[in-house]
């Protein structure tokens, strides 16, 4: 092994697959475009239907840090991202989903990253929709940002994300019974015991189209998103009545209109949000440079 890449962090790509061969091969194609070459990427497959593991098998044969694992049943996601966590070798995770498309300087950025801040035991980045939406989506940056706005909006898309594989195995991994929401779930509780950044570049391309599951699951996503915020105000905090007021406008929104439209509106709601916690946050600096209160939009 190459002295310099045996010096590095080794990072595990964890990307979980289902009835995925239509992007997958572009998906892994683009982590190995990486300019952070210390990685390895696990490719769990929950039991397709289609020829994802014949796939899979290809490409374990074509790259040699690709590594495959078949499971004989569908056990589903947040399952087979535990799976994925006890067969990882690498100290950080770094998600992607089998359908999206990782920029050159991600995991470069994202390991320096966790290696100068040692409090933070998450860090996801900014996303560029392309496919059937083209925007980019702005994330908030520092631990205080996020969590004066995580009651309302996620801290994160998850396929931007890479954390530390320690913290979460300290916590529980995932729980499926959150499945969808799981990593929302799993970023509240990563969030009790250290700080949560994102690095204010794009890193991730999430590709929009009908068969994403972001589409297809969301009703059963509305449903868990409520009952995960449910969790939070009683784990997590209490939550304020406009916070709790707007879960039941999500869900009730949710389960009546399109994904589409919910979709549209989360991204202008969160747009919405992220502008008036930095506003608050500049308005704090200018009264006291010195020392910036911590209180946050979510407890008021």
């Amino acid at each position: 092994m190459d002295i310099k890449k045996r010096n590095k962090t080794l990072v595990t790509v964890v990307i979980p697959v289902f009835n995925g061969a239509s992007y997958l091969e572009e998906a892994v194609f683009s982590v190995q475009q990486s300019t952070y070459k210390n990685f390895e990427i696990l490719l769990i497959d929950d039991n397709s239907t289609d020829h994802s593991k014949k796939l899979c098998r290809a490409l374990q044969r074509k790259y040699t840090n690709v590594r495959f694992y078949a499971l004989s049943k569908n056990i589903g996601l947040g399952r087979v991202l535990n799976y994925a966590l006890k067969k990882a070798r690498g100290e950080y995770i770094a998600r992607l989903n089998q359908d999206d498309y990782m920029l050159p300087k991600r995991l470069s950025k994202q390991v320096a990253f966790l290696k100068k801040n040692v409090a933070v035991v998450a860090v996801g980045s900014h996303i560029e929709y392309f496919g059937d939406r083209n925007t980019v989506l702005e994330f908030l940056e520092t631990d205080s940002e996020i969590k004066d706005s995580w009651f309302f909006v996620s801290p994160f898309a998850d396929p931007s994300v890479m954390y530390r594989k320690e913290t979460a195995l300290n916590v529980g991994g995932y729980s499926q019974a959150y499945w969808p929401a799981d990593d929302t779930q799993l970023w509240y509780r990563m969030g009790m015991v250290g700080e949560l950044a994102n690095v204010q570049l794009p890193l991730t391309r999430v590709r929009w189209h009908k068969k994403a599951a972001s589409i297809r699951f969301f009703k059963k996503l509305t449903v868990k998103l409520y009952k995960t915020h449910r969790w939070a105000h009683t784990h997590v905090g209490p939550a304020p009545l406009v916070a709790q007021g707007f879960w039941v406008l999500q869900l009730v929104s949710g389960l009546l209109f399109s994904p589409q439209f919910n979709w549209s509106v989360y991204i202008g709601i969160k747009r919405i949000m992220n502008g008036l916690v930095l506003m608050k946050e500049k308005a704090y600096a200018r009264l006291s440079p010195k020392k910036v209160p911590q209180v946050s939009l979510a407890t008021q």
